[in-house]
């Protein structure tokens, strides 16, 4: 029997079992039958704990990540029992489903694939490696500090600066400039990040590798910088610092040709080998600014007299302190090692170098 023209039409409407599955396989897919687009991969934000284990030695860890844009993400390490440690990772990257993320100077790394609410990987602190399982703890916990670009502006020797603000309830706070030259940035970062967590706007000012003495333009332009910084809303004015190590020590005469003058100076393993060297340092002390200097006995420089000239050339005024920290590298770290009881201890801030900054600096 010849079918009807009706039931023709109704016959041809009927879907194929092909066109039925096509819902199903776009949801596979993370996609709609007409876009062909990939939908985008949610990213792991959170707050995650756990520990890091190596040769029977656990150290505490936590992990807070942030969407701050669109696919794009931000993340800062902490280590409780040992701050020293603890970074803003530069860079962080995500590809379903691994992250990769680091510290600014490239001693600790870690690469995490993302399991449910877990990440599982390795941790990697220099030549140490260790693996880790850390579970998700809900959202992820605020940033203490947030980035303001400060544009250069034009006519001027004034760099581009990105300033660190504490997210605090403090109407005022004192303000770093920490200069560096190429080697010594990623530690000036981490640095630089620490000191906002602890109430301080810093910024990184980058420099050349540069040669004493610096020359007239490169003091106008930090001299700059400190004025830029006390042009902020949220700095205090009368406490506007430096912070120099190695070469960058070069640029220490701008504390004096600021107006007004820089209200304190800090100092890394900056050599002080002869009376030229010393020069600036007479600057600070005839200026009666206070100096910090600090000192790692695993450094190149002949730290014992590098340490006293310097106390003898900023002056014995009572807040001016030279200290050195025996045993520790140039990151002030005490390396990782195996104790007389045999058992492994982490690498630690040198005994009493992140004590002896924030008291002073308070």
């Amino acid at each position: 029997m010849t079918p009807t023209r009706p039931a023709i039409l109704s016959h041809r409407n009927q879907p194929c079992a092909w066109q039925l599955l096509l819902p199903v396989l776009a949801g596979l897919l993370g996609c709609s039958p007409d876009s062909g687009q990939q939908a985008t991969v949610a990213l792991p934000t959170g707050h995650y704990e756990g520990t890091v284990a190596y040769q029977g030695t656990e150290l505490t860890a936590s992990l807070d990540l942030r969407e701050v844009s669109p696919g794009r993400l931000e993340a800062d390490m902490r280590f409780p029992q040992e701050e020293g440690l603890s970074f803003a990772a530069e860079n962080p990257r995500y590809s379903e489903p691994q992250l990769l993320l680091s510290g600014p100077d490239g001693g600790i790394s870690v690469s995490a694939i993302r399991e449910g609410d877990f990440l599982r990987g390795v941790f990697t602190l220099d030549s140490i490696k260790a693996d880790f399982v850390w579970v998700r703890r809900g959202k992820a916990q605020p940033r203490a500090y947030q980035s303001k670009p400060l544009p250069a502006p034009a006519g001027t020797a004034l760099p581009a600066l990105t300033l660190l603000i504490p997210q605090d309830t403090l109407g005022r706070h004192p303000a770093v400039a920490l200069f560096a030259g190429p080697a010594t940035q990623p530690a000036a970062r981490r640095r630089a990040a620490q000191l906002a967590g602890q109430g301080f706007v810093t910024t990184v000012v980058a420099l050349p590798q540069v040669a004493l003495p610096a020359d007239s333009a490169m003091l106008q332009m930090a001299a700059q910088v400190l004025q830029a910084l006390r042009r902020e809303a949220t700095v205090d004015t009368m406490r506007v610092g430096m912070w120099a190590g190695g070469n960058a020590a070069s640029v220490v005469p701008a504390a004096v040709l600021a107006r007004p003058k820089a209200a304190f100076v800090v100092l890394e393993n900056v050599s002080v080998s002869s009376m030229e060297e010393a020069r600036p340092f007479q600057m600070l002390g005839r200026q009666r600014i206070p100096v910090l200097g600090l000192y790692a006995a695993d450094t190149s420089l002949n730290v014992k007299d590098s340490a006293r000239r310097l106390r003898n050339a900023a002056g014995r005024q009572r807040s001016t302190q030279v200290r050195i920290f025996p045993q520790a590298d140039a990151r002030f770290l005490l390396p990782g090692q195996i104790s007389p009881d045999g058992k492994w201890t982490w690498p630690a801030s040198a005994p009493g170098y992140v004590q002896a900054i924030s008291e002073w600096l308070k």
